[in-house]
């Protein structure tokens, strides 16, 4: 059985998407699964950078380093457990990511652009836009698992009808070059309520939204369930998914976005007036929104969008997509 660790920094959207890709192997094969949250430290991981980015520096961490020194650049990690496959996502991770291939032969996955790492220290580099990287594999969306558990059973223990049709709204807030402004949030509320009658919503804040703006939201949103994050973190995005016809999505969250466009449902983020995504996020909506995948829509000109057509793939068709992408590099 093959062994395979996944490395978390510690941010959903990363390591969801190494689930996902570790969900995929096991499409393929027999795998022993293990996740581990690492901490790198502040200092060293600009030594440990240079050292990758060099021939030298591969020379001296594979000669003069061992698993039992990665103290020296992260904290508490046990790799007594030599690993066959290693799965990241985010900066972070990319560099022990890149250490493990070096010391164990391991087939090294890492999900995104590694930027200030050279990509040839992976096996396979996963992203959505074509980098130009003889060991890239690109994707349609960022790797995300398909919603397993029953909606039935959702919907009966928190009073919701599966027989309606639902829409769903991921709210986040600033980052990644978004900002949203309360008066946004108020265009938010206002197109909302002046849908719910004809609209079942499903709501749910996440991390990024500002508390205050959460608390106005479920006290002015007219929604069949709002769950606020900073009160009671339910993960609710994939049944809320499921369950709906048409998702909006604030668009400052690209593991949110994604997640949207691999339900295979009708998707619109919803865009600030102050929006300045970095150039490679940029390039990734403008691929979805030539492919049909989403409708943008600044917040301030929200309308009812009831004519916008579904996309056709589903989140579990990706999944074999990529199941049969992976089958060369393992």
């Amino acid at each position: 059985m093959k062994r395979v660790l996944v490395l978390s920094d510690g941010k959903p959207g990363h390591y969801n998407q190494s689930l996902a890709v570790a969900e995929a192997i096991k499409e393929i094969e027999e795998v022993e699964v293990r996740y581990v949250e690492v901490k790198v430290k502040k200092f060293s991981k600009y030594l440990l950078r240079m050292l990758l980015n060099s021939l030298l520096g591969k020379w001296i961490l594979t000669h003069m380093f061992r698993p039992e020194n990665i103290s020296w650049f992260y904290e508490e990690i046990d790799l007594s457990e030599h690993p066959e496959v290693v799965i990241s996502s985010g900066k972070d991770t990319s560099l022990l990511n890149a250490l493990i291939g070096l010391w164990f032969g391991a087939t090294t996955l890492f999900i995104g652009n590694p930027k200030k790492l050279d990509n040839k220290l992976f096996t396979k580099v996963l992203t959505v836009l074509d980098l130009g990287f003889n060991n890239q594999i690109v994707l349609d969306v960022a790797p995300t698992l398909p919603y397993t558990g029953n909606p039935e059973d959702f919907c009966i223990k928190y009073g919701l009808d599966p027989n309606v049709s639902y829409h769903t709204l991921l709210i986040g807030g600033d980052g990644s070059g978004y900002h949203y402004t309360e008066e946004e949030i108020d265009h938010l509320i206002a197109f909302v309520n002046a849908t719910a009658a004809k609209t079942n919503w499903l709501i749910t804040t996440s991390r990024r939204t500002p508390e205050i703006f959460e608390e106005k939201m479920q006290e002015q949103m007219k929604s069949e369930m709002f769950i606020a994050y900073h009160k009671k973190p339910l993960k609710t995005v994939g049944v809320f998914l499921t369950l709906s016809q048409q998702v909006y999505v604030t668009e400052e969250s690209a593991s949110m976005v994604s997640e949207a466009v691999s339900s295979g449902k009708a998707v619109v983020t919803l865009v600030p007036k102050q929006a300045e995504p970095e150039n490679d996020y940029q390039k990734i909506l403008e691929k979805f929104e030539e492919g049909k995948c989403i409708m943008r829509s600044k917040i301030e000109e929200l309308s009812d969008l009831k004519d916008y057509p579904p996309s056709v793939t589903s989140s579990v068709k990706y999944m074999q997509k990529l199941a049969d992408q992976l089958k060369g590099c393992l």
